[in-house]
Order: structure tokens, then sequence, then C-alpha cells
């Protein structure tokens, strides 16, 4: 599988060992060959050919659009792009988002080429990303295998070299666990760092954007990007000590995967990081939490669909926004009274260590179709089994890395890095550490 990174192609391209036109015409080739990923929402072959030469006439002139000139990257079907019909992965009607946000324009400000839009669990309200109106994303390493939700297609994009990054969403785990499964690089950044006009909301409230990438390193410099900074060098930083959600963990996990994470904890602490047991009170209900106010947000953003095009959803996703519909105002207002007490509890509490480590998915990827998982505690529902390791820190904003760690069962498995509100440099910095052979 290629693993040219961001970093790799502008150096090539500076150098003059590449063209943009190049790097495009691999990523077309590339969508071509890998075909039964089905991660392509909408292609735009001609323009991206057509934006690629024009930024090779700029190189050559000796001007440099920005960080990501004549890079080719993919953008989740969930934003408004210029040139580009978003759907959402939905038949139903879509309300009016206005024009292009600011994710995608910084993006392109910074010379990058949008070549395509990419498949999503139908409008991002899902953990597999199996999708019965586009069809399902199939995971890059095994066909037969979710590709997680609801970024499937930039995870699944990025891992099979259809664009160097993609740009994707998180409310519960939705560029997490896609880069679990497809073994690629996600970072969600602290709450609000990213705007998020122009995109389709789910939950107003627990919304992130952020990137899918090949490394730390391009995720540190897609995450300046969108963030609208200038990019700086990553420095690895070795931590001295992470923590482990143990209590937490106990009984959330498969044997395979516990087995793996126990082995990689092991391996940190030979490389002399010290580990510890972290307590994390409340975190327990912060997936009920979640959906009372995940519910409501989503349901009131498709409210005028579901009146007038309840058809235009399918069964499953129509039902939850039904469901949502249905949580009363008091219930809503209380967890978001939980929600605040439980934000300042984990920020308190994480930001004692260098960060807080725990699996990004309890099991390896699932089989299509699967809706229970297999846990060291029983058969349990599998979306509320993924949901409850990365729900927590977007719910309360926590700034998380992505990275994997692992392979299990022959698939690819990833470990979240936390940190504290604020503290995305550090969390990428101890990625980069972790990434880099070091340990």
């Amino acid at each position: 599988m290629e693993t040219e990174t961001l970093g790799a192609a502008m150096a090539a391209l500076r150098a003059g060992t590449t063209t943009s036109v190049e790097l495009v015409e691999r990523s077309l080739t590339r969508a071509a060959a890998r075909a039964e990923l089905n991660a392509i929402a909408h292609l735009d072959a001609d323009g991206a050919r057509a934006l690629a030469e024009e930024r090779d006439r700029q190189l050559a002139s000796g001007e440099i659009v920005g960080p990501l000139h004549g890079l080719p990257v993919t953008v989740k079907d969930l934003f408004v792009v210029d040139g580009f019909t978003m759907r959402a992965g939905t038949r139903a009607p879509l309300p009016d988002l206005g024009p292009q946000g600011t994710a995608v324009t910084r993006l392109r400000d910074a010379g990058a080429i949008v070549l395509a839009t990419v498949n999503l669990h139908e409008v991002a309200y899902g953990i597999t990303g199996e999708n019965p109106w586009t069809g399902d994303v199939t995971n890059p390493v095994d066909p037969d295998r979710q590709a997680g939700g609801s970024s499937s297609g930039s995870a699944a994009a990025v891992a099979a070299g259809i664009g160097l990054a993609s740009l994707g969403t998180d409310t519960g785990g939705s560029l997490r666990v896609p880069a679990s499964h497809c073994g690629v690089v996600g970072f969600k950044p602290t709450t609000g760092r990213v705007p998020l006009d122009g995109t389709l909301p789910l939950s107003a409230t627990c919304d992130h954007a952020g990137p899918l990438v090949r490394s730390v390193d391009d995720a540190a410099l897609m995450a300046a990007v969108l963030t609208g900074r200038s990019p700086a060098p990553l420095l690895p930083r070795m931590p001295s000590r992470f923590a482990v959600p143990l209590t937490f963990l106990r009984g959330r996990l498969s044997r395979p995967l516990r087995h793996a994470f126990e082995g990689w904890l092991d391996v940190a602490r030979r490389s002399g990081v010290d580990v510890v047991d972290l307590e994390l009170p409340g975190v327990d209900r912060a997936l009920d939490v979640f959906r009372a106010i995940q519910g409501p947000e989503a349901s009131r953003t498709h409210a005028a669909a579901l009146a007038e095009s309840p058809a235009g959803f399918s069964p499953v996703v129509r039902a939850q926004l039904e469901a949502g519909a249905n949580i009363t105002v008091a219930a809503e207002s209380e967890a978001r009274e939980a929600r605040a007490t439980l934000a300042d509890t984990l920020d308190a509490a994480i930001g004692r260590v260098d960060a807080l480590v725990l699996p990004a998915t309890p099991v390896p990827a699932p089989r299509r179709g699967s809706e229970d998982v297999e846990l060291e505690s029983g058969t349990a529902p599998l979306r509320a089994s993924l949901l409850a390791l990365t729900v927590p820190f977007s719910l309360t904003g926590l700034p998380v890395l992505c990275v994997p760690f692992a392979r299990v069962d022959g698939l690819p498995v990833g470990v979240q890095i936390v940190g504290p509100r604020g503290s995305d440099d550090q969390v990428l910095a101890v990625g980069a550490w972790l990434s880099s052979g070091r340990r």
C-alpha cells in the first residue's frame, strides 16, 4: 500500500522530482484501481487536472500558493465545496448551508486540489460506514470488513492513496473509528478550533472537523491550515507519564485487543514512560449524556425533511432522528449541565499527565453487517461498544490523536492520545514521538 505523505510530496515538488499533475494522475489511477472501496461520492478529474497544471506553472515561476501547493486531497461529502454537489449520503432534502465554508476555503487557499468528495455514513449518523443509499464504503485492508463511520470514505481514500489527505468530521468518533479500522492517522482538534460553517451539522455541541492522513506530521500540517495558523515543524516529545483509564476499560475491550494494548504499554514503559491508572469520574455516563444532546440537535437539523420527505432517510437513520425528537427539553437541559461538569472533570484529570491513552476501538474492524461485537464481558451492541471509547472526548471537546499501534487478527487498530482542552500541539508532539520509532 502506498504511504506517500503530504510532506514527502511537497518536498518532491520543490525538488522537481514530481509534479502536481503526476500526483493528481496517481490519485486518479488509484481511484479507478480501488473502485471496490466505494470511497468516492463525486470525482472532478478534469477540474483537478486543470488546477494541477496551473499549480505546476506557478511553481515553475517561483510562486508557491501555500503549504499544500499542488497536493490532491479529498473532502467528506458533508461540506459545501464549490464545484461539487453535496448530498451527505442521503436521499432526503438538506437544509441550506450557504456558501463554501472556512475549512474548505482554507485548504484551497493553501494550494490544495480537491480531487473528490467522499462517501460517508448517511448524514454522518452512524459508526459503520454502511449506507443503503450510496452503498457501503469497504475496508481497504479487507473488503468484508467495515471501514468505520461516519468519515468512512475519507479514511478509505487516504489508506488507498486516493489523495494525500482528507477533511472529515467527528461528532462521537467519526474520525477516530475509521482511522483505527483503516490503519491511518486521524486528528480531532479541540472543539471550535476548525470552523464548521458550510458543513451539515449533526450535533452543533459535539461536531468537530479534522484531518485523516498518513502521518502525524501530516496531521499537524493539516491542523495548522484548517485552524488558520502558519505551519511549524513538529518536534517529537517523549512523554514522562501516560495515564490509562483501567477501571473504565474493564470489560470494554476484546481479549485480543486488550492483549495488544497491554503489549504496547509495556513497550512504552521500557522506553522510560511512567504508565499510571487514572480514574475518570462520570465517564460511564458520557454516552447517555451524548445521546440526550446529539439526538435533539440532529432532529432539529433535519426537522423539515422529516416532516416533508421522511422516506428520504434510510429506516435506521430515520428512526434515530425521530427518537431524538422525542427527547424532552428537560432531559436535554440536564444533559448539558452534566456535559459541562464532565468537561471540567476530564480536563483537570488529564491535565495531570502528559496524555491519556486508550484504544480507539474495542475490536478491529467488524465484518460488514455486524450488529454486535464480542468483548471480554460478552456479546455487546456494536454501536454502543465503539462509541463508549470515543464519545467522552468529542462530548467534552478535548483534542484527540488516533495513530495505528498494532494489528489484531491481521487488521489495524489505533490508539487514542488525549490531552486537556487547548493542548493540541502537545498531543501531536507526543504522537510524533510514538510514531517516530524512538520507543
